[in-house]
């Protein structure tokens, strides 16, 4: 892409400016930003909750996709979440998730800690989104946000193997055990106080 780098695109120039490129890029406020690859651990975890989530999804009429589905959170950004799933209707030629319901995110060194905060934002305004989740890689914990009814959400923390994670959209649940199935990831450390 021969542009400057702070020419703001639209979401049209931008699609048109990533076609044919490798790489992932996301369209934030009109920049286009590039981002990494993630790491083993962060593809075996994304490629875990897809194949817990796929036949969830095909009997809810929804499709479970990976981090090569876009989804429009503003008129000028594009984010590219690990998983998507989207229960719009099927169209091979989309760009983006049309209708997402579920959206997670794997930990990774190409999103800076400050961007967390500001995507989950983005996904929880989009109408029809109900869970986000937000999945560590370095040791096991998942951080899951919900939709209640009366369009507030809340966050639960899961750290324990073994716990369900429900997910009422798709009328399943997920754990730790499928999330981190064949990687040797351990509970966060506590400090534990010696008995005198």
């Amino acid at each position: 892409m021969a542009r400057d780098e702070q020419e703001t695109l639209s979401i049209g120039e931008f699609f048109a400016a990533i076609s044919g490129h490798d790489g992932v890029f996301e369209l934030v406020g009109g920049i286009v930003y590039v981002t990494t690859g993630g790491t083993e651990a962060h593809n075996v975890i994304c490629s875990n909750v897809l194949t817990a989530l796929v036949p969830a999804a095909k009997r809810t009429g929804a499709r479970a996709t990976s981090r090569l589905t876009g989804v429009r959170t503003a008129p000028d950004t594009v984010r590219y979440p690990d998983v998507v799933v989207d229960c719009s209707p099927p169209d091979a030629a989309a760009m983006t998730a049309s209708r997402p319901v579920m959206i997670v995110e794997i930990a990774s060194i190409a999103i800076p800690v400050v961007d967390y905060g500001t995507r989950l934002c983005e996904y929880q305004a989009l109408d029809g989104v109900d869970t986000v989740m937000q999945i560590e890689v370095a040791f096991a914990c998942v951080l899951v946000h919900r939709r209640q009814e009366d369009g507030s959400w809340t966050a639960e923390r899961v750290e324990q193997f073994g716990v369900a994670i429900a997910l009422p959209s798709l009328a399943t649940s997920l754990t730790l055990d499928e999330i981190y199935d064949t990687l040797a990831v351990k509970p966060r450390p506590r400090l534990r106080r010696q008995q005198r």
